[in-house]
């Protein structure tokens, strides 16, 4: 019954929304209402920081808020990363990609899941650059040998913001879009050069509030059910706190993202002023 009534406020508070014709809240509403994506797995979390499942007050704060679609800052004004306009709901400092906290948050991922995949005995390596002949880039965060069958994997992190000026139409629209869009970008860079070798491209693409795609799902509960039979452990527990960690590790790069980037610092005098 009390899912029912959940189930039945959510949806007058979607339709409230759209009749409003918040292009930005209807598309926060509908990455949140993703369907067994995992986006909120930070939020069920026992805090350990063992097991890396612990957000500081100061970036639980702020991820909160950006969740919620509060304000995260208290004014508007300059980046004081890149100098350009920055709201106050924290939209621009999550997409800025000045500083290097874009960069931690997608190799914080990368590092959960080659942690896992290590203590899996799945032999992974990360960063393989010499996969595709002849080629310098790096299609893979992880290789795992002989993943996808008989065929080594090449697996890809990407994070999206379904809130970000390309996206936030389409993600209004369409629950997922930023998923599928992130994921053909993916695909559509790499999937073919791996093919020729041989090798399965997997992109593992999150949203930045936290839903993952279908087939990044597939592929953590896979990781997550490798490492619960090599360990001897209970493999719904095991999973579970895998994507807990992932979700753990997003939320505290996005924290970094929002707490670095207050406008009111910009002038590099001003105290604090995330709300």
């Amino acid at each position: 019954i009390s899912s029912k009534i959940d189930l039945n406020n959510k949806k007058l508070l979607l339709n409230q929304t759209k009749d409003r014709g918040d292009v930005r809240e209807i598309a926060r509403l509908n990455s949140l209402g993703l369907q067994s994506s995992h986006q909120g797995d930070w939020l069920t979390v026992v805090p350990n920081p063992g097991l890396g499942l612990l957000l500081q007050p100061s970036e639980f704060v702020v991820a909160l808020r950006y969740r919620l679609g509060q304000p995260v800052f208290s004014t508007e004004g300059p980046c004081p990363a890149c100098g350009r306009h920055s709201d106050r709901l924290g939209d621009h400092a999550l997409n800025c990609a000045w500083q290097g906290e874009r960069i931690a948050r997608h190799n914080s991922l990368g590092d959960v899941l080659h942690g896992a995949a290590v203590s899996a005995a799945l032999a992974p390596t990360k960063e393989g650059r010499a996969l595709l002949p002849g080629q310098g880039e790096k299609p893979a965060d992880i290789f795992i040998p002989r993943w996808a069958g008989a065929n080594d994997a090449a697996l890809d992190v990407t994070v999206i913001n379904p809130l970000q000026d390309a996206q936030v139409q389409g993600a209004a629209n369409t629950p997922g879009h930023a998923l599928e869009a992130a994921q053909k970008r993916k695909l559509d860079k790499s999937w073919e050069a791996c093919h020729r070798q041989g090798i399965e491209f997997i992109p593992i693409a999150v949203e930045s509030l936290g839903a993952w795609h279908k087939s990044a799902i597939v592929q953590v509960t896979k990781l997550g059910s490798a490492l619960a039979r090599q360990n001897g452990d209970e493999e719904g527990v095991t999973v579970q706190r895998l994507f807990q960690q992932l979700s753990v590790a997003l939320m505290r790069g996005n924290a970094a993202l929002l707490n670095n980037r207050c406008p009111a610092n910009y002038d590099n005098n001003a105290g604090s002023d995330i709300m």
